[in-house]
């Protein structure tokens, strides 16, 4: 498949090439693409939006279709219901819009107004109206003008997102998924200059980062965070990850982020209750694209980065992606040795008509220094300053060397049923290293110490496997899904023997060196395995204005270390959703899943199984042409056991009780008028335990995000563009009684972006108003800190 979206400005400096290209593969591909788009296939294409409509038929018939985004975006399609060959299903979805469909002289296909027609030879037709358009049209306001990438791995939609196939397992739009997903797309990440997961998830309602002195940041969902032995939270194009890896991926390998709401368990059996937060990958692509991006900012911070795709044969059903990106920074702003970030991921794919066949593999090699915190006071109250030399070691650190690798097939058998096969292995080996606090801070400025160090490996394998078909009776479309997963993960650590010393320190003077943990001697002291075999069954429903969305899902869990031991639960869901008028839809569902008793408590033994149930209500708008999208959500969580980390003795895990959380969430993407684009969030959550439950909920109720931009309409200034980003959190209490209140707080981030002939430039300065910002945190010995202003300056090169 060869889908080509080219923005006009990309048309005139490529004309030449496109040239010297054809003439060289015209004899090898022609008669491939005469086959391709003649022969016949059954489609069930509800209207919709135009360019997602041409999308999907371009993926399924594996033509080469060019056209200008510009031409497109505020068109929906005609319904193409029927048999029809590639080139009759496009006709069919271009009935009524204007628009009709011209063949190139490479022996592809292209789309122009029909007033156009005459105006040159049908072969010369795409080429010359493209050029003279370049030079006379005004600025296309669809994206902000940060890079080709954006556009491509975006799917050419801006802001808003249309579909997520995680969730579903099929491409049904999320304008007729009754459940709430939020979707960050690579048009939003690159906008941002977005660093990693954290900066990224921002843009989320409903999620909270709770950072911990060792290891990457956990995220709350609707108020329950998925950390823990075998489940994070987080997913990797729908593939579990049991180790930190999936949250270092750097932000250019990434196509979108999703945020699953509420219990997923059709997604992951052992699923977290409050959401599943799901990256996706970037994928090989037919069309040749090369970026490369070098950063560098406050701190020392540098960076620098690779990716590049195309086509290895001829025919273009072999493709591949190289991505490549490295981070380093000198000192942090606490004193610390500042990170080293490496990753490479090599991916190769084989795509036709029937096979789409996916090989890759992710080497992550990460050092984290210890985040910026501070403490509070014993009698309450916390130091509200930033600690400008670090409590503990510079070395102090967390590390991550990780080794992925998968395999995704998606097989064709005939017009009504694919096979879809996924798998991955993983090992992941983690070091946690430093001195932490363990208590506040003394009427003497001291705090008592606690010395960690320790190695952890992750090894886990999972397999996914359903059959789909898609089956309709006459007006009612459906498409049932039967499939089988299969995961094995096993844990081990070892401890070092300079680890679990205790040292009363002066915080704000300390008066020796902290000890060296660098020297020891590393003692296996704990493991731990299970494996999971579930079989689920899930029927898409859509007919006329009613969308059903069922599923029932059968987990059984084994844990390895200790044989005998055996959990199984069924988890079902049901979602209804109803189309009011063609903008505006209104949904409710219900979803249970279950977590498996992992959690080990101190003194030995598992902590109970875990399960948690929603109910939601909401409503979704698609305004403006489908340019602008709207969801509204109210939403109850009940959780049976709701566990906590250990604060004494790291690794270890307490039972806190029953939890319910209640939110109200509203989210709004999209482009509002010419050349302004915008992400807006608001989230209510009133997390709650019983009152016999005495750990304090150190969450707030409040927070709300916006990121605008602006490209400049006029043509002197096209390619130029501005970013505003605003992101509050309500006050919230830290630790077990209300001693210790952070306050509400707002970060003011801005970017100026620019973007002319191949060539970017982003600037970006986060917290620009210098301001103090806290982090939710569970205990008063550690609160982490926002960063101070920072300032990070990125390069671009696309060819």
């Amino acid at each position: 498949m060869k889908l080509k979206i080219k923005t006009r400005r990309g048309i005139v400096s490529k004309v030449s090439g496109v040239a010297i290209a054809v003439a060289v593969s015209q004899v090898f591909v022609a008669a491939s693409a005469l086959a391709q788009q003649a022969a016949q296939q059954t489609w069930h294409l509800a209207s919709g939006p135009l360019d997602r409509t041409l999308v999907e038929i371009a993926q399924a018939t594996n033509v080469r279709l060019s056209y200008d985004a510009g031409l497109v975006q505020s068109l929906k399609s005609a319904p193409v219901e029927g048999s029809y060959s590639a080139e009759g299903a496009i006709r069919q979805a271009l009935k009524g819009t204007g628009l009709d469909l011209v063949a190139t002289s490479s022996g592809g296909l292209t789309i122009q107004k029909v007033a156009a027609k005459s105006a040159a030879p049908a072969a010369a037709a795409p080429v010359a109206a493209s050029a003279a358009a370049a030079s006379t049209a005004p600025v296309d306001t669809t994206l902000p003008l940060i890079s080709v990438a954006a556009t491509r791995d975006s799917g050419g939609t801006g802001f808003v997102a249309e579909t997520s196939s995680t969730l579903t397992r099929s491409d049904v739009p999320l304008a007729d998924t009754p459940k709430s997903v939020s979707v960050v797309n690579a048009a939003v990440i690159q906008s941002q200059n977005a660093q990693d997961l954290s900066d990224i998830l921002r843009n989320v309602s409903g999620v909270v980062m709770q950072q911990g002195p060792f290891g990457t940041p956990t995220y709350s969902v609707r108020g329950f965070t998925g950390a823990g032995f075998g489940s994070t939270g987080i997913t990797t194009d729908g593939a579990p990850a049991q180790a930190s890896f999936a949250s270092l991926t750097p932000t250019i390998a990434l196509a979108s982020v999703e945020v699953l709401k509420g219990p997923s368990a059709i997604v992951n059996g052992n699923s977290p209750p409050g959401g599943v937060i799901n990256l996706v990958k970037k994928t090989p692509q037919a069309e040749p694209f090369h970026e490369v991006q070098v950063g560098y900012g406050s701190y020392g911070d540098m960076q620098l980065a690779f990716d590049s795709t195309g086509a290895i044969t001829s025919d273009e059903r072999l493709r591949y992606r190289f991505i490549v990106s490295g981070d380093r920074s000198g000192e942090s702003s606490m004193g610390y040795d500042g990170k080293r970030n490496l990753y490479i991921a090599p991916t190769v794919q084989w795509k036709d008509r029937s096979t789409d066949i996916t090989v890759g593999y992710e080497r992550t090699d990460a050092r984290q220094p210890f985040p910026q915190f501070t403490m509070g006071y014993e009698g309450g109250d916390i130091y509200r300053q930033y600690f400008t030399h670090p409590l503990g070691n510079p070395g102090d650190h967390f590390g991550v060397q990780s080794d992925n690798v998968f395999l995704n097939l998606e097989q064709k058998l005939g017009d009504y049923v694919t096979f879809v096969s996924k798998e991955s292995y993983n090992k992941s080996r983690q070091v946690l290293q430093g001195w932490a606090p363990v208590t506040p801070i003394g009427a003497d400025g001291t705090s008592l110490f606690m010395a960690s160090n320790s190695l952890q490996y992750y090894y886990s394998w999972s397999l996914s496997n359903y059959l789909r078909a898609k089956v309709n009776f006459g007006k009612m479309r459906n498409t049932i899904i039967v499939g089988w997963d299969y995961s094995s993960t096993h844990y081990n650590q070892a401890d070092s023997s300079s680890g679990g010393q205790m040292l009363q320190v002066n915080v704000f003077n300390p008066a020796t060196p902290f000890p060296d943990l660098s020297n020891g001697t590393y003692i296996p002291s704990y493991g731990l395995g299970y494996k999971q075999n579930s079989y689920y069954v899930q029927e898409q429903m859509a007919y006329e204005n009613l969308n059903l969305l069922a599923s029932v899902r059968r987990d059984t869990f084994i844990e390895t270390g200790n044989p005998g031991t055996t959990q199984s639960a069924y988890s079902p869901s049901l979602g209804i959703l109803y189309r009011l008028t063609s903008d505006i839809a209104a949904y409710a569902n219900y979803n249970r899943a279950y977590q498996p008793g992992t959690s080990p408590q101190y003194g030995g033994g598992l902590l109970p199984p875990q399960i948690s149930e929603q109910v939601e209500v909401g409503t979704k708008f698609n305004f403006l042409d489908d340019k602008l999208s709207i969801t509204t959500a109210a939403y109850r969580i009940s959780y049976s056991n709701y566990n906590i980390s250990d604060p004494v003795h790291q690794g270890y895990f307490l039972s806190a009780g029953g939890a319910v959380s209640r939110g109200f969430e509203v989210e709004m993407q999209g482009q509002v008028y010419p050349g302004v684009n915008l992400m807006a969030t608001y989230t209510y959550n009133n997390f709650h335990q019983p009152s016999a439950v005495t750990t304090v909920v150190n969450l707030p109720k409040n927070t709300a995000s916006l990121w605008a931009t602006y490209n400049f309409q006029t043509p002197a200034l096209q390619g130029l563009g501005v970013g505003l980003g605003l992101f509050f959190s309500g006050d919230q209490y830290v630790g077990t009684d209300n001693s210790y209140r952070l306050p509400s707080q707002l970060q003011t981030d801005i970017g100026v972006f620019y973007q002319k002939k191949g060539y970017g430039l982003n600037l970006s300065v986060k917290n620009i108003f210098n301001r103090k910002l806290y982090d939710s945190s569970t205990t008063p010995s550690f609160i982490p800190m926002g960063p101070k202003r920072t300032i990070l300056l990125t390069g671009t090169y696309d060819f």
